[in-house]
């Protein structure tokens, strides 16, 4: 009953998401489990202890049992419980859910396993439990509350006073004046106890509310701190990240995701005609920086992209205002190299994206064109249809190549900058952190010692290159509202970038 009690008061008080990107609370998957392509959404709970809502369609040749299974970062793999069974919904023949309890704030892997005629599969789709906001208690339940502990405090007095007075007594004997005064010692101990224990009780749930609002992460988070300098005909992005979240004498310790320690994306205030996604190094413990491209001057959003050792991810935010380039050149050697695979695009002079037959192209100056092929009105909640394809300038498919260990790479940001995602065909959840969870539940044999956690595993993930032009990411909108995306294809040794905008109803 107690335990019941606490985690019906802990739902009712605390909100709480798995957010690895700013606003985008859900997770999507899709790929293969072994032999089996599935596609996998996971809603995260908004309190925590609080239920996922899984969603998987599975095809396959004949009837399979589909099973999920919720893996703690820091728990052993043997204190795991056993997987929980998915059901086949109503009137569909391959697609299943299930709910899972996630109870603790942290990294999980929801593991997702097959079984069919063509063999065993499962896969690790991992997700982020962190608190975003804390609601006050409701004022009906704070009454109940109130009036339940005033009973049971009464009630506990008045058993202890009736105890003492009576409990030696023969049947319908009277209490006298020595077991009076016995029992109002009882109660008098009993009202001190029970003080004793409010306060008690008083104490631990401020301890417990401290350790919860030192997981309060409200928007992004760690804590980012941006500064430009130019040296010659660079201009020099200084980052600071995590400087106050994670304490004076604590590194951040981050692990490479798709080879990259950071994923940075500048996106120009108001117009956002300018983006960049580029890779700054660490300097040291906090700080890190970057050679910034040829964007135009301008007041920039910052969004940055990150995924810490034992999987949690997260996006720290910031803006900065950029300085015009340095005017004329400098015969010195730079003083930062530039990430072979930065990016960026400057679209003021760029072709606008142009209605099509329902489908929109965007043509890029060299006459290539990214076509988001034609799809349904977009909703909140509802498969986003990224399905894009690339051709040349005469209609004629382009082979792709893998960027980053990817055939595509995508960034969706809300106008208003509250949401944004960054996006692959697998999903939008961080592959380094798939990774570890990966490692974590590989059996081990002797001598094996496994990947270590936080090794680089961009090779891993890396998708070889493809003749079909097309490529399909799984995602869906959060939040109605106006949206841009961008969206990145590696073609010839050149990073194509095209740009998008999305109307989204509720």
């Amino acid at each position: 009953m107690m335990r019941a009690l606490l985690i019906l008061i802990a739902s009712c008080c605390l909100a709480l998401t798995a957010q690895a990107h700013l606003g985008s609370p859900d997770v999507f998957y899709d790929g293969m489990a072994g032999p089996y392509p599935v596609r996998v959404t996971i809603r995260m709970p908004s309190v925590v202890p609080g239920r996922a809502e899984i969603s998987a369609r599975v095809q396959a040749a004949g009837p399979v049992e589909v099973s999920f299974l919720p893996v703690y970062s820091w728990t052993p793999v043997t204190n795991a419980p056993p997987a929980d069974p998915g059901r086949l919904i109503l009137g569909e023949t391959n697609l299943y859910a299930g709910d899972l309890w996630l109870m603790s704030f942290g990294a999980y892997s929801v593991e997702v396993q097959v079984k069919g005629p063509q063999g065993d599969g499962t896969v690790e789709i991992p997700v982020t439990s962190v608190a975003i906001r804390q609601l006050p208690l409701p004022s009906a339940l704070g009454k109940i509350l109130l009036i339940m502990c005033v009973i049971l405090v009464a009630g506990g007095i008045g058993i202890a006073a009736a105890a003492g007075r009576e409990a030696v007594l023969p049947p319908g004997a009277t209490a006298g004046r020595p077991e009076r005064w016995k029992g109002f010692f009882a109660a008098a101990t009993a009202t001190i106890i029970f003080t004793l224990a409010l306060v008690g009780g008083k104490h631990w749930w401020t301890a417990e509310e401290n350790v919860f609002r030192r997981h309060l992460h409200e928007g992004a988070w760690p804590d980012l701190t941006p500064e430009i300098r130019t040296v010659g005909n660079q201009r020099i992005l200084r980052l600071e990240v995590g400087k106050n979240f994670f304490g004076q004498n604590e590194k951040v310790s981050l692990i490479p995701d798709h080879g990259k320690l950071m994923h940075l994306f500048l996106v120009r205030e108001g117009s956002r005609d300018a983006f960049a996604h580029i890779h700054p190094i660490r300097k040291e413990d906090y700080n890190f920086e970057v050679a910034l491209p040829p964007l135009p001057e301008g007041r920039y959003d910052i969004f940055c992209d990150l995924t810490f050792e034992g999987g949690v991810s997260s996006t720290a935010t910031n803006s900065i205002e950029l300085p015009a380039m340095p005017a004329g050149k400098d015969s010195a050697a730079p003083v930062l190299e530039r990430d072979p695979d930065d990016s960026w695009a400057n679209a003021l002079s760029a072709a606008k994206p142009a209605a099509d037959n329902d489908a929109l192209t965007y043509r890029l100056p060299d006459g290539t064109q990214v076509i988001w092929q034609s799809h349904a009105p977009l909703r909140v909640n509802q498969d986003a249809h990224l399905r894009f394809s690339v051709v040349d300038a005469n209609g004629a498919p382009l082979a792709l190549e893998p960027y980053m260990g990817m055939l595509c790479h995508a960034a969706v940001l809300r106008s208003d900058g509250a949401v944004f995602a960054h996006l692959h065909p697998a999903g939008n959840f961080s592959m380094a952190a798939q990774m570890f969870f990966t490692d974590k539940l590989a059996p081990k044999t002797d001598g094996d010692m496994g990947a270590m956690p936080g090794m680089d595993h961009s090779m891993h993930s890396m998708q070889p290159a493809s003749t079909d032009s097309t490529v399909y990411l799984p995602y869906e909108f959060p939040a109605a509202g106006n949206y841009r995306i961008w969206v990145q294809f590696k073609n010839g040794g050149r990073v194509l970038t095209a740009v998008f905008d999305a109307q989204v109803e509720s």
